[in-house]
Order: C-alpha cells, then structure tokens, then sequence
C-alpha cells in the first residue's frame, strides 16, 4: 500500500471478502468500528510509519501496611460515594429539550470575547432554537467565557460516578463472530496490518465491548430518557462515546445528524465508499449527514442511495455564510494562508527546504495557521522558524486565532497539504495550492475547476513553480462550490 486510495481499495476488499456483518454484540455491527480504526492505522503505517506504541510496563504496587491499606480503602470509598453523588445530582438538573448538540472546545473559536462554536452556534441563532438546545460536550475541562454557556453540559467528568452504580460487570453480552478468524489470519498474514490484528483479537474486543463500550450506552440510555430529544447533532462521529451515544439514539428512533466539517471523499473511510451495509443500516452510524455543497454529496451519496435508513442535506457552511453577512475589517491584506495539519503530517513535511526558501525570498507574510491538535508544537514550530530566521516574515498568532472566514477573505494565496480548508477558501474565491498526494486525491473537483493547483511539496523546483503559479494569480474570482443552502426544516 502507498497511498489512501491504497487503503480504501484494501478495506473495500475485505468488505466484499469477508462476513463483516456477522460480527456483533447484542445485535450491534462492530465492523464499523473496526473499519475505522484499521482506516486510520494504516494512514499511520503507510503515511507516517510512526513506531507502535511501547507497551506499558506493569508494576506491582508497593506493599502497603495494614493502616495505611485501611486508610486507602477508606478514602476510596469516599471518593466513590462523592462521584457518584455528583453524578446523580448532574444527572436530575438535566433539562428536557429537544435538541442535543455534540462537539468539543476544539470546535469552538474566540469571536466576540466568548468561545463560539462554529458549526452550531451559528445555526442555533439563525433558527431561534436557544431555549430547545443542549450541548453535551466532552472534556474535563470547563472552559471560560463560552457562548450560551448556561446550556452546556460536560458529560465525561460524571460517566465514573454512573460507573460506580452500574458496575460493568453486569453487563449481558451476546457475541457472533462468524468468520473473524478467516478475517483474523488474512491480516496476520500481511506485514503491514499484523500489529492491528494482535491488538484487535476476539478477546480484546470482547473485553473493550463489556467493560469500554456497553457502559456507555446504557449510560446515554439514561440521558436520553432524562432529556427526551428529538435530534441529535454530531461533530466527527467516530469516537467512543459518540458511538455509543449513536447506539443509545438510533435505537430509541431519535434522529441523529453529523454536520460536515471537513472534506468528504471516497478516501476517507469515516464517510466515503461503504461497500456492504446490511438493511437496516448501522447503529454507530448517523442517520442523516448536513453537507456544505453538492461536491461533498458525491461520495456518501454512491453508497446511501442504496440504504433508505441514511439520507443527505446541503444546508451550505453556516459559519462562512455567517461572516459574509458581517464582514468586518480586517488590518492584514494579501498574505499567503498556510494550513497545518497535525500527525501523520510531520513538521520536517510541513516546512520543507524548498517551502522555507519560498517564505524568505518571497515579499508576502506568511500566515501559519495550526489546526487545534497542533497547538502543542506551537513552541516547536516557532523554534524552527527562529532558527532559519523567518520569524519576522511569518504570523502564527493571528493566523490561528483569529476566525479563518477573516483570514480567508483576505489572503492572496491558500496552501495546504489537504486541509479541508481548501473547500471553504473556494467560498471567498481564494485558490489553493495543494502540497500533497492526499490533496490531490481529496479534492478533484477543485482542480477540475482550476480551484486549485497541484505542486507536490519535495519537488525540486517546488519554489519555481509555486512562484510562477502566485504571480500569474489574477483577481479573486466570485466561483463557489457552494449552492443556495437549503435550511428549511433542518429544526422542526
């Protein structure tokens, strides 16, 4: 394998191949799940070729004597008593209503001196919906100044007090594996996928099943119930607690929503190219996916058209439709927007030789924006700059800070590796220069349209051709990808 487009034919194989769909517990198709995170190793494998991780050593605990052993089980026990109180009390101050919104701190900015979310935030206001919303946001940590803070709710910190009074070794669990063992030496038996498999053995998923994922279901079960929701909306659907989440919802016949924030392509297997779906369909999957234009449509709607159980709607992208409408002015003109991307991008990837010699010998500012998992390498990144002396040509403040609608419609230039920024950037009639075979597979329409342009970052003359391409550049043009949202009856 060399390459995603690799990869998808790989897992579409095994898809037709093997009786994925045989494998479940308690009636819940794991190969979702499974799909996924063999999707994302093997982008490890094949794009980063990071180390597998260490495993961890284990070390006997200390003996402990006999007082301080009654002292530790004593203040455990307190702990457990005042985790589940919490729990309980967060659990009956839960509201009902009608709309629950998924999401992170990640997926929010700073705009009008609160933390907004971009994706939700936008369409709660435009719909007048504040008094039906809830957010369930995941993290520990409560963040400040957050916009509609009141009707946020941080679920994780009191999932160990449900824990506690729903021990996970009660729970019932009926497994079919009809035909893993075939799937199980067929990835053994290939170098590449040997470790996966290792770590996905029956016995390992029965474990995570009974003691990782049941828990959580019946846990947003018990939400559910609390809070009566008809629509449940999701931000990158494919993490443990939003699938069970998922589970819990479609079950009860709740609709459930994953609102587009990135590109959605054949290659990138959370949503393009499922090959085998049983009838009715997969409960870790959303049922309904709000996309930005009818691009994005293309590659989800090869597979639903086949499955009544999922369905499409263009709604547009209600973040850059927001800033149309209130443009404001912006002190930076005429700068070169760079879009990050975190691992399996390395940083020796992302400034190249031949992309740093563009930066000094170039007369634009180059705006460095870091995507939200990249902002612990900010020092790094600001390292490496210092040390080939092109700090004073770069912002990396302003360029991740600020909103990216303010920066995109004032740049000259986009480049990225294959950022799903290239779609938005097409909004403000911002074209892209595209660094990476990825992007290159990710985004043919755009390059169709001579939206953007490909220049594979380790070329030789990769400063030659960038430099040729920004200075036959002409004057923004008004060419969207994006059709006339269609937001009728997305809040009924």
């Amino acid at each position: 394998m060399q390459n995603r487009v690799d990869i998808k034919d790989f897992i579409v194989q095994i898809e037709q191949d093997f009786s994925i769909n045989e494998w479940q517990v308690n009636g819940i198709h794991l190969w979702p799940i499974i799909r996924i995170k063999l999707f994302f190793y093997l982008i490890n494998k094949v794009e980063f070729e990071g180390k597998a991780p260490q495993n961890k050593t284990n070390i006997s605990p200390q003996k402990k004597s006999l007082i301080r052993n009654l002292l530790y089980r004593f203040k455990r026990k307190l702990q457990k008593l005042n985790e589940i109180t919490h729990y309980l009390l967060w659990k009956n101050n839960l509201p009902k209503k009608d709309y629950i919104f998924l999401g992170g701190d990640l997926h929010r900015v700073t705009h009008n001196n609160s933390r907004f979310n971009r994706f939700f935030d936008v369409l709660i206001d435009q719909h007048g919906i504040q008094d039906q919303a809830l957010y369930l946001e995941y993290g520990s940590q409560i963040i400040n100044n957050q916009y509609h803070s009141e009707a946020i709710y941080f679920y994780e910190p009191f999932y160990k007090g449900y824990q506690y009074l729903n021990p996970s070794k009660n729970n019932k669990a009926i497994f079919k594996w009809n035909g893993f063992l075939e799937f199980r030496d067929f990835l053994f038996a290939n170098e590449l996928t040997k470790d996966f498999i290792k770590q996905n053995e029956i016995s390992n998923l029965e474990y995570w099943a009974i003691y990782l994922f049941l828990p959580k279901i019946t846990f947003f079960k018990t939400l559910l119930k609390k809070i009566q929701p008809k629509q449940i909306h999701f931000l990158c659907y494919y993490s443990e607690f939003n699938y069970a989440l998922l589970v819990a919802a479609n079950q009860a016949k709740i609709v459930t929503v994953e609102m587009q924030h990135g590109p959605h392509t054949d290659i990138h297997l959370c949503y393009g190219s499922w090959s085998n779906i049983p009838e009715n369909g997969y409960d870790v999957l959303p049922r309904v996916f709000w996309n930005w234009d009818e691009n994005s449509t293309i590659a989800l709607n090869k597979w639903m058209h086949k499955n009544t159980n999922y369905n499409l709607k263009i709604i547009g992208n209600p973040w850059l439709d927001y800033w149309i409408k209130n443009s404001k002015s912006y002190p930076h003109k005429d700068f070169i927007l760079y879009s990050l991307q975190p691992n399996p991008i390395t940083l020796d990837q992302l400034f190249t030789p031949q992309l740093l010699e563009c930066i000094r010998s170039g007369k634009e500012v180059w705006f460095i924006r870091l995507h939200p998992r990249q902002f612990h390498e900010m020092e790094a990144i600001i390292s490496l700059l210092k040390k080939e002396n092109l700090i004073d040509k770069v912002n990396i403040k302003e360029a991740t800070q600020d909103p990216l609608p303010q920066l995109l419609a004032n740049a000259k230039l986009h480049v990225t590796h294959s950022s799903g920024t290239a779609l938005e950037a097409v909004y403000f009639g911002l074209k892209t220069v595209l660094i990476n075979e990825i992007g290159l597979t990710s985004f043919p329409e755009l390059l169709a349209k001579q939206q953007a342009v490909y220049i594979h970052y380790l070329l030789e003359d990769f400063e030659l051709k960038f430099k040729n391409y920004l200075a036959a550049l002409e004057e923004p043009e008004n060419n969207t990808i994006f059709d006339t949202p269609i937001t009728s009856n997305l809040f009924s």
